[in-house]
């Protein structure tokens, strides 16, 4: 085996010119592989980050019949046995974020409006989202706070600044009327246009006092420590919790409509990636054939001379898997440092495309995924194809006539 691995090798070199061109149809065939999929991976990582630190979180615990019916009644109790058992996990939960949200009619002596009341622990919102960067106008409200900070679009609407007072009515807990005047502490600008133009804050407990829900929550926001085992945590959490109060539920669920406008992109994309494997193979094919009508000759004598169909077989399928493996260990290793560079230094987007992304509060970039799938990945592929194509001279050296190649 030592021989017919070293006259593969050395054959490889004989045409120095023929085994670069491809190695390099391959090398350049992983590189373009390996950075449209990080390039797309990084947008959809980067988005589903935004999503999941302003609006669901990576895990939430709900009552089991807030989904069915999201009211006040099937809000979650948040007991101190619940308590206990979440912080039994505390080397995976990196911090939880409570929240309790409803509807009610926002009014001024002018004019009303209906809003979400979202209650908050002003602390864990900031470590989820940099809450206090949405204040524009005004101060924060504290975990004691009986004030209220209103969406900038809402407070437009109802003509409202800090010091102003708004008087909000809704229905609270096991059909109490909940009702209550607060003053205005401050002004926020939400990231996303529809929560900004009806959104109210409140503490937790100013919220749950407001609508007598007292030690309640619609969901519990869980953030992992590592969020790559976001579902075996969601798992584990969901064993130790009665199915019929609880339900445990990850942000792939929550944002599921998100995920399939994702799917039909990721279809699209694949659709390009084919067609650039289609031209893979057709270069590396060309190769492969010129390098058979070269060499026919030399093959038809080596057998005439004695050496094994077989044998002969096994180093042309070598040398394939040689240019092959070369060819995608260099691309995968070039590939290395430009997917990390744009990942730490993000293409910035410009004019109408970054106007429309920084509408929702974020930022116009898009940085490179460093998931090492998208090496391991696509080197692969590459890699199989050309091994495929490989076959090709074994095929033809098995079925070869001496005499045919003898005359070329």
């Amino acid at each position: 085996m030592k021989v017919i691995l070293t006259l593969a090798w050395r054959n490889l070199w004989r045409n120095k010119r023929r085994t670069l061109i491809t190695i390099a149809s391959v090398f350049f065939a992983v590189i373009m592989a390996i950075n449209g999929q990080s390039f797309q991976k990084g947008s959809y990582e980067l988005m589903i980050s935004n999503m999941v630190k302003m609006s669901t979180g990576y895990i939430q615990i709900q009552d089991a019949l807030y989904e069915d019916e999201p009211s006040m009644d099937n809000a979650l109790l948040y007991t101190d046995s619940l308590k206990e058992y979440i912080a039994g996990f505390g080397n995976q939960i990196n911090f939880t974020v409570p929240r309790l949200q409803a509807f009610a009619l926002a009014a001024t002596s002018n004019s009303t409006r209906g809003v979400m009341v979202t209650g908050v622990d002003p602390g864990n919102e900031e470590k989820l989202n940099a809450f206090s960067k949405l204040l524009v106008q005004g101060q924060m409200i504290s975990n004691t706070d009986s004030s209220v900070m209103l969406a900038s679009g809402l407070a437009d609407i109802l003509k409202l600044k800090p010091g102003d007072t708004v008087v909000m009515i809704g229905q609270g807990f096991q059909g109490t009327m909940a009702a209550g005047k607060f003053r205005v502490k401050g002004i926020m600008k939400l990231r996303l246009p529809e929560m900004n133009n009806n959104t109210i804050y409140m503490s937790l407990k100013a919220a749950q006092g407001f609508y007598a829900a007292d030690n309640r929550l619609t969901a519990l926001l869980i953030m992992p420590r590592d969020p790559d085992k976001t579902n075996e945590l969601a798992g584990a959490l969901a064993k130790g919790l009665d199915k019929e109060w609880f339900r445990v539920v990850t942000w792939e669920y929550l944002l599921k409509d998100l995920l399939r406008l994702m799917e039909f992109d990721v279809a699209g994309n694949l659709v390009i990636i084919y067609i650039l494997y289609v031209v893979i193979a057709f270069g590396i094919f060309g190769t492969v054939l010129t390098m058979m009508i070269e060499r026919s000759k030399e093959f038809g004598m080596l057998i005439s001379l004695g050496m094994k169909r077989g044998k002969l077989a096994v180093v042309c399928l070598l040398e394939s898997v040689f240019i092959s493996f070369i060819g995608a260990i260099a691309g995968a290793v070039a590939s290395f440092p430009i997917v990390w560079y744009y990942h730490f230094h993000p293409i910035r987007l410009t004019g109408q495309m970054a106007e429309m992304i920084e509408q929702y509060g974020f930022e116009p970039i898009i940085p490179f995924s460093l998931d090492p799938s998208n090496f391991t990945t696509q080197a692969w592929i590459v890699f199989l194809i050309a091994f495929v194509i490989g076959l090709y001279p074994v095929f033809k050296v098995r079925k070869m006539s001496i005499i045919d190649a003898s005359k070329r």
